[in-house]
């Protein structure tokens, strides 16, 4: 029971030890595997997986559809580097496999990628598809989401190794269990976080975001003949998915067009396909994209709203979840962080009087007049009802501010 405890014990230290922030959309990642660790051990597996390909001279065979895939990839790579310029010192390298039997692509930790021609044949993939699913793939490398299920599968084999007691009949049983979700390669929250990334990816490349539900679709409807590492087992082509994808396409498409406008790529050097680099070392050396930008974030809708003035904040049982981004929010606020202090109050979406005076700042500090007036109006109507009021006769989360007086004199500055 004692050696039970212990290992119970360590499984939930290393998860609370152990946690970072996605560095694509901020989640809270299990993180005890560095990224540049499991960068280096994807280089190795790399080779290991294409080396029975080449042996058969079913590697990069047909030097078309090479030049296809590389020309797709090598633009997607040069905007992903624009969202992660750490990306820039990976060692990208994309490679086709010959092998018609198979629907899938991968990119592994640090831009090792690959692409069967199973998928590109048997779906008859545009050049839109083909960038949906390595945008996906590449989503996947950029989100860290390797790490993340390594880490998970560290904390796994601890808690089996506790629940097996010392029985070895146990622990086999749950050692069976652990490999076959291990083998499931990402949760389908991860799944969606390169949903996600993609879609964005490929639009600002120059490729359709409409192509995305589109090449679900046929991965639907070709689940019938699936292959060796089918796609479908891993990426199951959901009605939910497809929907999810439709509903982003609106939002992708402004950056289709601006892309349209400028077709010229960002020059890279995967297109050469060898890069003398260090897998996971300093990006200064490979610059890619000017240091003194600032990264690109992920197109938000809700965010977008907000700068509409149509935010919406819905959610009436989120005080603890605001409560314990409040010194975030207030060191947001104090050092003029505006775009990150709206993100954060819409990703809780706390409906208070307090969030929506954080927008009223957030939209006053970006020079959207008529939005923050709306976010003050809306703060000030909400501290008048207790219920709605960010003090209450038990609990305090207005983080120091006064409400309504100063959602008032912030009207009044921008004038009614």
């Amino acid at each position: 029971m004692k050696y039970l405890k212990s290992l119970v014990q360590a499984a939930l230290f290393a998860g609370l030890a152990a946690c970072s922030s996605n560095p694509m959309t901020g989640r809270s990642q299990l993180m005890l595997v560095p990224e540049k660790q499991v960068i280096s051990q994807s280089v190795s597996a790399y080779k290991a997986e294409l080396a029975p390909h080449a042996k058969k001279g079913k590697l990069n065979d047909d030097e078309r559809v090479v030049q296809r895939v590389r020309a797709i990839t090598d633009r997607l790579v040069a905007q992903a580097v624009r969202y992660r310029p750490d990306s820039a010192s990976w060692a990208w390298e994309v490679n086709v496999i010959d092998d018609p039997k198979t629907l899938n692509a991968f990119c592994m930790p640090g831009g090792k990628m690959a692409i069967y021609t199973g998928l590109i044949e048997k779906l008859k993939a545009t050049d839109d598809e083909i960038a949906q699913v390595m945008g996906h793939e590449i989503g996947h490398a950029l989100a860290n989401h390797g790490a993340e299920k390594m880490s998970v599968g560290m904390v796994s084999d601890i808690l089996i190794s506790a629940i097996g007691g010392g029985n070895q009949g146990r622990q086999q049983a749950g050692q069976l269990a652990a490999l076959v979700a291990w083998q499931l390669p990402n949760s389908r929250g991860a799944e969606t976080e390169a949903d996600r990334i993609g879609i964005e990816l490929a639009a600002r490349a120059g490729y359709d975001p409409d192509a995305a539900p589109r090449l679900w679709q046929k991965m639907k409807e070709s689940s019938g003949e699936k292959g060796r590492f089918d796609l479908l087992s891993t990426h199951p082509a959901s009605d939910t998915r497809m929907e999810e994808l439709a509903a982003l396409a609106p939002h992708m498409r402004p950056l289709y067009a601006e892309a349209a406008k400028n077709p010229a790529a960002h020059p890279t050097r995967l297109a050469a396909n060898v890069r003398e680099v260090t897998p996971g070392g300093d990006p200064a050396s490979h610059v890619v994209a000017p240091a003194a930008l600032r990264p690109l974030a992920l197109v938000n809708p809700a965010y977008e709203r907000f700068r509409a003035g149509e935010a919406m904040l819905e959610c009436e049982n989120c005080a603890l979840g605001f409560s314990n981004r409040a010194d975030k929010l207030k060191t947001l606020d104090a050092r003029g962080d505006w775009e990150s202090l709206a993100r954060e109050v819409l990703e809780v979406g706390y409906s208070q009087d307090i969030a929506w005076y954080y927008l009223g700042r957030a939209a006053e500090g970006q020079g959207l007049s008529d939005p923050a007036r709306r976010y003050y109006q809306q703060a000030i109507n909400l501290a008048r009802n207790k219920d709605t009021h960010c003090k209450g006769m038990f609990t305090d989360i207005c983080n120091g501010i006064r409400l309504p007086e100063q959602a008032e004199a912030a009207l009044a500055r921008l004038g009614k």
